[in-house]
Protein backbone atom coordinates (compact mmCIF):
# COMPACT_ATOMS: atom_id res chain seq x y z
CA UNK A 1 0.00 0.00 0.00
CA UNK A 2 1.24 3.45 -0.89
CA UNK A 3 1.99 5.87 1.92
CA UNK A 4 -0.89 8.23 2.55
CA UNK A 5 -0.61 11.97 2.29
CA UNK A 6 -3.17 14.52 3.39
CA UNK A 7 -3.04 16.49 0.13
CA UNK A 8 -4.12 13.46 -1.91
CA UNK A 9 -6.81 12.54 0.63
CA UNK A 10 -8.20 16.08 0.46
CA UNK A 11 -8.13 16.03 -3.35
CA UNK A 12 -10.13 12.78 -3.29
CA UNK A 13 -12.66 14.32 -0.90
CA UNK A 14 -12.90 17.49 -3.00
CA UNK A 15 -13.42 15.62 -6.26
CA UNK A 16 -15.90 13.20 -4.69
CA UNK A 17 -17.77 16.21 -3.33
CA UNK A 18 -17.95 17.73 -6.81
CA UNK A 19 -19.10 14.41 -8.27
CA UNK A 20 -21.85 14.01 -5.66
CA UNK A 21 -23.10 17.53 -6.31
CA UNK A 22 -23.09 16.94 -10.09
CA UNK A 23 -24.34 13.34 -10.27
CA UNK A 24 -25.67 12.49 -6.83
CA UNK A 25 -24.43 9.77 -4.51
CA UNK A 26 -25.71 6.98 -6.77
CA UNK A 27 -24.00 8.56 -9.80
CA UNK A 28 -20.63 8.77 -8.07
CA UNK A 29 -18.16 5.93 -8.32
CA UNK A 30 -14.55 5.35 -7.40
CA UNK A 31 -13.78 5.01 -11.13
CA UNK A 32 -15.25 8.48 -11.82
CA UNK A 33 -13.40 9.99 -8.87
CA UNK A 34 -10.14 8.40 -10.03
CA UNK A 35 -10.60 10.06 -13.43
CA UNK A 36 -11.30 13.40 -11.73
CA UNK A 37 -8.04 13.19 -9.76
CA UNK A 38 -6.13 11.94 -12.80
CA UNK A 39 -5.09 8.91 -10.82
CA UNK A 40 -5.70 5.23 -10.41
CA UNK A 41 -8.68 3.77 -8.60
CA UNK A 42 -6.17 2.10 -6.26
CA UNK A 43 -5.21 5.60 -5.03
CA UNK A 44 -8.71 5.99 -3.64
CA UNK A 45 -8.59 2.57 -1.98
CA UNK A 46 -5.42 3.62 -0.18
CA UNK A 47 -7.61 6.07 1.74
CA UNK A 48 -11.11 4.58 1.64
CA UNK A 49 -11.80 0.83 1.56
CA UNK A 50 -14.82 1.11 -0.79
CA UNK A 51 -17.33 3.56 -2.25
CA UNK A 52 -19.49 3.54 0.88
CA UNK A 53 -16.49 4.47 3.03
CA UNK A 54 -15.56 7.17 0.51
CA UNK A 55 -18.96 8.86 0.43
CA UNK A 56 -19.33 8.54 4.21
CA UNK A 57 -15.89 10.14 4.53
CA UNK A 58 -17.09 13.03 2.37
CA UNK A 59 -20.19 13.50 4.52
CA UNK A 60 -18.11 13.34 7.71
CA UNK A 61 -15.68 15.95 6.38
CA UNK A 62 -18.48 18.40 5.59
CA UNK A 63 -20.32 17.72 8.82
CA UNK A 64 -17.12 18.45 10.75
CA UNK A 65 -16.90 21.82 8.99
CA UNK A 66 -20.49 22.49 10.03
CA UNK A 67 -19.95 21.53 13.66
CA UNK A 68 -16.81 23.68 13.77
CA UNK A 69 -18.94 26.64 12.67
CA UNK A 70 -21.56 25.94 15.34
CA UNK A 71 -19.19 25.32 18.26
CA UNK A 72 -18.32 28.98 18.96
CA UNK A 73 -21.98 30.06 19.17
CA UNK A 74 -23.19 27.44 21.63
CA UNK A 75 -23.36 29.44 24.83
CA UNK A 76 -25.30 28.27 27.87
CA UNK A 77 -25.39 31.84 29.21
CA UNK A 78 -27.59 33.08 26.36
CA UNK A 79 -31.36 33.25 26.70
CA UNK A 80 -33.18 30.81 24.36
CA UNK A 81 -34.19 33.40 21.76
CA UNK A 82 -30.68 34.83 21.56
CA UNK A 83 -29.15 31.32 21.39
CA UNK A 84 -31.48 30.25 18.57
CA UNK A 85 -30.72 33.48 16.69
CA UNK A 86 -26.96 32.91 17.17
CA UNK A 87 -27.24 29.35 15.85
CA UNK A 88 -29.32 30.52 12.89
CA UNK A 89 -26.82 33.30 12.09
CA UNK A 90 -23.96 30.80 12.26
CA UNK A 91 -25.82 28.44 9.92
CA UNK A 92 -26.58 31.27 7.49
CA UNK A 93 -22.95 32.39 7.52
CA UNK A 94 -21.84 28.81 7.00
CA UNK A 95 -24.25 28.49 4.05
CA UNK A 96 -22.69 31.60 2.50
CA UNK A 97 -19.08 30.55 3.02
CA UNK A 98 -19.50 26.78 2.57
CA UNK A 99 -22.42 26.24 0.18
CA UNK A 100 -20.90 22.98 -1.02
CA UNK A 101 -20.95 21.61 2.52
CA UNK A 102 -24.62 22.54 2.90
CA UNK A 103 -25.37 20.79 -0.40
CA UNK A 104 -23.51 17.64 0.66
CA UNK A 105 -25.14 17.40 4.09
CA UNK A 106 -28.55 18.03 2.52
CA UNK A 107 -27.94 15.42 -0.21
CA UNK A 108 -27.15 12.74 2.35
CA UNK A 109 -29.93 13.72 4.75
CA UNK A 110 -32.40 13.46 1.84
CA UNK A 111 -31.54 9.81 1.16
CA UNK A 112 -33.27 7.41 3.55
CA UNK A 113 -30.89 4.59 2.56
CA UNK A 114 -27.90 6.60 3.84
CA UNK A 115 -29.46 8.08 6.97
CA UNK A 116 -28.87 4.90 8.96
CA UNK A 117 -25.16 5.02 8.08
CA UNK A 118 -24.67 8.65 9.05
CA UNK A 119 -23.29 9.70 12.41
CA UNK A 120 -25.99 10.13 15.05
CA UNK A 121 -26.59 13.01 17.43
CA UNK A 122 -24.73 11.06 20.12
CA UNK A 123 -21.66 10.87 17.89
CA UNK A 124 -21.12 14.64 18.06
CA UNK A 125 -20.57 16.71 21.17
CA UNK A 126 -21.90 19.76 19.31
CA UNK A 127 -25.15 18.07 18.28
CA UNK A 128 -25.57 16.45 21.69
CA UNK A 129 -25.25 19.90 23.29
CA UNK A 130 -27.57 21.47 20.75
CA UNK A 131 -30.31 18.87 21.20
CA UNK A 132 -29.97 18.91 24.98
CA UNK A 133 -30.44 22.66 24.84
CA UNK A 134 -33.49 22.33 22.57
CA UNK A 135 -35.17 19.83 24.89
CA UNK A 136 -34.38 22.08 27.85
CA UNK A 137 -36.01 25.01 26.03
CA UNK A 138 -39.02 22.80 25.36
CA UNK A 139 -39.30 21.87 29.03
CA UNK A 140 -39.26 25.59 29.83
CA UNK A 141 -42.06 26.18 27.31
CA UNK A 142 -39.91 28.39 25.06
CA UNK A 143 -39.68 26.02 22.08
CA UNK A 144 -42.60 24.18 20.48
CA UNK A 145 -43.22 20.71 21.91
CA UNK A 146 -42.36 18.82 18.72
CA UNK A 147 -39.56 16.26 18.45
CA UNK A 148 -36.29 18.19 18.66
CA UNK A 149 -34.94 16.28 15.65
CA UNK A 150 -37.91 17.45 13.56
CA UNK A 151 -37.38 21.06 14.64
CA UNK A 152 -33.69 20.84 13.75
CA UNK A 153 -34.55 19.34 10.34
CA UNK A 154 -37.03 22.19 9.78
CA UNK A 155 -34.38 24.81 10.56
CA UNK A 156 -31.82 23.05 8.36
CA UNK A 157 -34.35 22.87 5.51
CA UNK A 158 -34.80 26.64 5.65
CA UNK A 159 -31.02 27.10 5.61
CA UNK A 160 -30.72 24.71 2.64
CA UNK A 161 -33.46 26.56 0.74
CA UNK A 162 -31.71 29.86 1.49
CA UNK A 163 -28.42 28.41 0.23
CA UNK A 164 -29.98 27.09 -2.98
CA UNK A 165 -31.74 30.42 -3.63
CA UNK A 166 -28.39 32.20 -3.31
CA UNK A 167 -26.55 29.69 -5.50
CA UNK A 168 -29.23 29.81 -8.21
CA UNK A 169 -29.37 33.59 -7.95
CA UNK A 170 -33.14 33.42 -7.67
CA UNK A 171 -34.84 36.76 -8.33
CA UNK A 172 -36.11 36.86 -4.74
CA UNK A 173 -32.74 35.96 -3.16
CA UNK A 174 -31.71 39.59 -2.46
CA UNK A 175 -34.86 39.97 -0.33
CA UNK A 176 -33.72 37.18 2.01
CA UNK A 177 -31.99 39.01 4.81
CA UNK A 178 -30.53 37.22 7.82
CA UNK A 179 -33.07 38.98 10.02
CA UNK A 180 -35.96 37.75 7.85
CA UNK A 181 -34.67 34.16 8.00
CA UNK A 182 -34.20 34.40 11.77
CA UNK A 183 -37.74 35.73 12.16
CA UNK A 184 -39.09 32.88 10.04
CA UNK A 185 -37.21 30.27 12.07
CA UNK A 186 -38.32 31.89 15.33
CA UNK A 187 -41.95 31.67 14.13
CA UNK A 188 -41.49 27.99 13.32
CA UNK A 189 -39.57 26.99 16.45
CA UNK A 190 -40.51 29.26 19.34
CA UNK A 191 -43.66 28.53 21.35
Amino acid sequence: MKPKNETMRQQIIDETTASIIEAGVAGTSTVKVAKRINGAQSNIYSYFKNKDALVLGVFTYHQQLLTAALTPVLNADLDPQTQIAAITRALLQFAKTHPTSIQIVAAFRAQPSFRAQLPTIRDSHVFTTLFKRLTDYQARGVVKPLPAEFLAETVFSVIVDFCYAQLAQEAYAPQLSEDAIIALINDMVLA
